[in-house]
């Protein structure tokens, strides 16, 4: 075996990347890379027991490259015995639609192509090309860039289902191994223009660095990335434990901080819970720039409340919390099972109703305020659940007077951020109840009751964040 084999060999058992069994999906452009990757992992797939499948990504950026490319890819799928499939996309198009660059735009679409294409084959595992110089030249990029320690570790052997058995191993390695073998790939001559950030890093910076400094700087980059990767794993344990105790899910999706806690911790902490919460709400690892952190660190003190970051985020300080949310929750109205379970629309709430005898009712709140008890022979049905609109108003339990809602949660201090979404139930006459903090007075339980319809609201009470 030549060494490459033996360090792709030696990353799979060390990093555990791959288990008898396995069906990994390669993402195959043809390029040096990418096979390289192929054929170290055919040869090395029987010894291991699984199996291959290859993808390749058209991004219609190069359409008279494409086509030999393609071609050149399933001739050599064909050889190896791998199937072989092709997905595209516009990524220009892509790219201009959400006003991001090229590169990030071609970046997300592999990323869900792959994963997609994974599924449609049954792979369990995704393999990447990525090699130690795509390290070197994504840590110098982010450093230009902008970024902390967390986006200094890019590349990692393994990262939930994608594997990257060539991460340590150096372009040269790939290419030599390639020459010595006889192994023929595709050069894509758009990487040898320097329009691109990366490409600039990697035609001009980076043989720069090593004319003055040597190739030893690949391996203390390497080793660098290492450290921190370690420290990270760390200290990003100790963010997301104590971003657990502080951060609750509301029923709608938004984010909620206990605001009087986060202010005690230290900077490094702080910094990190935000970078945790951005990327949960976003669903996207990444999100959230130094400038949007140290913002949203600063806003507690500032006179300005809100905050809406330039990706949708929207975040503010109210009362004791801070609060994380990307839109506006609206419950549409639902009729209400009189006896049954109802599922609201636009949050994770479900309305349980059941009727009982009034000596086994109680006119007490019950889990916080989750499961009342009301006369069923004052209300007037139908019932139904919807968001509170601008104007509604009720009595509150034990008052005469009627009172807007907005009013009576502006006295018990509910955010205004989180109010869009609390439902509210409602029977021909009106309010019945405010869900989560109060029935109208008109359908308490009194010595005449002989009915009591039991109200539970299951499901939203806030989550906390894992």
């Amino acid at each position: 075996m030549t060494d490459i084999i033996k360090k792709v060999e030696k990353n799979i058992l060390e990093y555990n990347l791959i288990s008898a069994g396995d069906k990994i999906l390669v993402g195959f452009s043809g390029g040096p890379d990418s096979t390289a990757l192929l054929y170290s992992l055919k040869k090395l797939s029987r010894k291991y027991d699984f199996a291959l499948a290859a993808c390749y990504i058209n991004h219609k950026i190069r359409p008279r490259a494409v086509k030999n490319e393609i071609e050149f890819c399933r001739n050599t799928c064909v050889k190896l015995k791998a199937p072989f499939s092709v997905i595209e996309a516009d990524i220009p198009a892509h790219a201009d639609e959400l006003k991001i660059s090229m590169e990030e735009a071609g970046h997300r679409f592999r990323k869900d192509a792959l994963s997609y294409m994974a599924g449609e084959l049954g792979c369990n595992k995704i393999a990447l090309g990525h090699h130690l110089d795509d390290l070197v030249e994504t840590i110098l990029f982010r450093l230009i860039r902008g970024t902390g320690p967390q986006g200094l570790n890019p590349i990692r052997p393994i990262d939930n289902n994608k594997i990257r058995p060539l991460y340590n191993i150096s372009r040269s390695e790939i290419e030599q191994y390639l020459q010595k073998n006889k192994i023929e790939s595709v050069l894509d001559r758009s990487n040898l223009r320097s329009k691109y950030s990366r490409n600039y890093i990697r035609n001009k910076i980076i043989p720069a660095i090593e004319r003055h400094f040597g190739d030893r700087y690949r391996s203390s980059i390497f080793n660098f990335s290492r450290i921190l990767t370690e420290e990270n794993h760390f200290l990003n344990a100790l963010a997301r434990e104590e971003t657990g105790k502080i951060a609750s899910l509301t029923p709608g999706g938004k984010i909620v901080v206990d605001l009087s806690r986060f202010t005690a911790y230290d900077v490094w902490l702080k910094r990190r819970i935000i970078k945790i919460l951005l990327e949960r709400l976003s669903g996207r690892r990444g999100t959230g720039s130094f400038e949007d952190i140290d913002r949203i660190m600063n806003l507690p003190d500032s006179r300005i409340k809100a905050l809406n970051l330039t990706n949708g985020i929207n975040v503010a300080a109210d009362r004791d919390l801070l609060i994380f949310f990307d839109r506006k929750i609206t419950i549409e109205k639902s009729p209400l099972n009189i006896n049954g379970i109802t599922r609201l629309k636009g949050v994770d709430i479900r309305i349980k109703c059941s009727t009982v005898g009034s000596g086994k009712a109680s006119l007490k709140k019950q889990k916080q305020g989750r499961k009342i008890n009301i006369d069923y022979s004052k209300l007037i049905l139908p019932l139904y659940a919807r968001g509170i609109k601008k104007g509604d108003s009720f009595s509150p339990l034990g008052m005469t007077k009627t009172k807007k809602i907005g009013d009576y949660l502006t006295d018990k201090k509910i955010s205004r951020y989180i109010r869009d979404e609390i439902p509210v139930l409602f029977d021909q006459k009106g309010v019945v109840w405010l869900i989560g903090h109060q029935i109208s007075n008109r359908l308490k339980i009194d010595e005449s009751t002989q009915k009591v319809l039991t109200i539970e609201s299951i499901g939203n009470e806030t989550a906390g964040i894992t």
